[in-house]
């Protein structure tokens, strides 16, 4: 497996994604009866998040393509692969069918990030000769990406 080129495409896959997030919570009104332990954030602060995630991952990219050694864009194949999977069922199919409307995302969601997550994580899974570290470079990832998204959310809000 080319490594370089899956970083390449997954960072163009993100980018698709997050174009059609951005476009959808550019009309997005969640509803008033719904029931949120957060405040929801505006369309704006959103948006501000999105591209500054986009951003950060294609730094994540460069960097990793640039790397000699091929467990660091491994790693990094295996976080944001990982991402993809629990970000589509978490918020976009979830929350779709939560509302029983549309939620920003959902379709590139199903169509991408679903498929390649699917198709990849296998082979990465199967390149470690230890799958402890398959797992706890998945899940540290996952963890990490959440608390990045967090602190991008709140200071977008913050800032707009």
């Amino acid at each position: 497996m080319n490594y370089n080129k899956q970083l390449w495409l997954t960072g163009e896959l993100f980018t698709l994604h997050n174009i059609e997030e951005s476009i959808g919570f550019s009309t997005f009104v969640y509803p008033t009866e719904l029931p949120l332990a957060f405040h929801a954030p505006t369309a704006s602060a959103m948006i501000l998040a999105i591209g500054l995630i986009t951003v950060i991952v294609w730094v994540l990219i460069l960097w990793a393509n640039a790397q000699y050694k091929e467990i660091n864009k491994k790693n990094l194949l295996i976080v944001l692969s990982t991402m993809f999977l629990a970000n589509a069922f978490f918020p976009h199919i979830d929350a779709t069918i939560d509302l029983k409307r549309y939620f920003p995302g959902l379709i590139t969601s199903i169509i991408l990030y679903l498929p390649y997550s699917f198709w990849l994580l296998p082979k990465l899974y199967k390149s470690y000769p230890g799958h402890n570290q398959f797992y706890q470079t998945a899940i540290t990832g996952l963890l990490l990406v959440t608390v990045l998204v967090l602190v991008l959310q709140f200071f977008a809000h913050m800032l707009i």
